[in-house]
């Protein structure tokens, strides 16, 4: 099943089930968002595309922000969910359905800075991805982009009594990865890349971006958290709390912030 095809299935159950903040940009599930990590600088004024922007959350936060914000993405009903989100908060933004490795509807240098939370790793190109980004994006412009870490594909959890703790797999397996996502009564088949670090470092590069910054971001104590503040995390779903030993022990989120020169 494509990424397309599983999106448009469960899109719906995934809105109404996980809470995305429209307050912050988020970086991945329980992680430190935009307002605390500082990667996108000031975006008034700026053109910034988002890639696989989903429900359109980072995106309606940017135009809150004063960007001139563009999200895309493969899934017409995430599209129709974002362009809902959008009209209720009162932004100016505008929602293409499109495949990341083909942006063909933007011309050369038309964005300041473009971002994607969590979409990479549905891409079969990625190279492709880099070289559209950096045809459309402006000399200096940045790109940030989060995935989900290697490492935390690679393995699976075990029980040790009460505690549940991350039994590593084969790292260098770049196989394609299948797995079938139930939620709220909906199920969708999806797949994915595995790919190791140097996989997204190595193209990143010798498409010509610049790394900046490279961070593994550590969890919010959720241990430590009242449930006012944990309200605020910008990207959060009761199942990640009941693994919380296993993903404050492995990083989850892996970030870029890359520049063309």
């Amino acid at each position: 099943m494509s990424a397309r095809k599983g999106w448009n299935i469960i899109s719906r159950s995934y809105q109404e089930k996980t809470r995305i903040s429209i307050a912050d940009v988020h970086y991945g599930p329980i992680s430190p968002g935009e307002s605390e990590l500082k990667l996108l600088g000031d975006v008034k004024g700026k053109d910034v595309l988002e890639l696989g922007c989903g429900g359109g959350q980072n995106t309606i936060v940017l135009a809150k922000w004063g960007a001139r914000s563009v999200g895309v993405d493969i899934s017409e009903e995430q599209i129709k969910y974002a362009r809902k989100l959008a009209q209720e908060n009162n932004v100016d933004v505008s929602f293409y359905t499109g495949n990341m490795e083909d942006l063909s509807m933007f011309t050369q240098e038309s964005f300041d800075l473009a971002l994607s939370s969590c979409a990479l790793g549905y891409s079969q190109d990625l190279k492709q991805v880099f070289d559209e980004v950096l045809r459309v994006l402006r000399k200096g412009g940045f790109f940030v982009f989060c995935v989900v870490h290697p490492i935390a594909y690679r393995g699976r959890k075990v029980r040790y009594g009460n505690r549940r703790m991350w039994g590593l797999g084969n790292y260098f397996d770049r196989r394609r990865r299948t797995w079938t996502w139930k939620i709220n009564g909906k199920t969708a088949t999806f797949y994915g890349h595995h790919r190791t670090f140097q996989d997204y470092f190595n193209p990143l590069v010798s498409a010509g971006f610049v790394a900046e910054r490279i961070l593994e971001p550590e969890p919010y104590p959720l241990h430590r958290m009242t449930e006012a503040e944990r309200q605020k995390i910008p990207y959060f779903e009761e199942g990640y709390s009941k693994d919380y030993d296993v993903w404050r022990r492995i990083p989850y989120t892996l970030l870029f912030k890359a520049r063309k020169p």
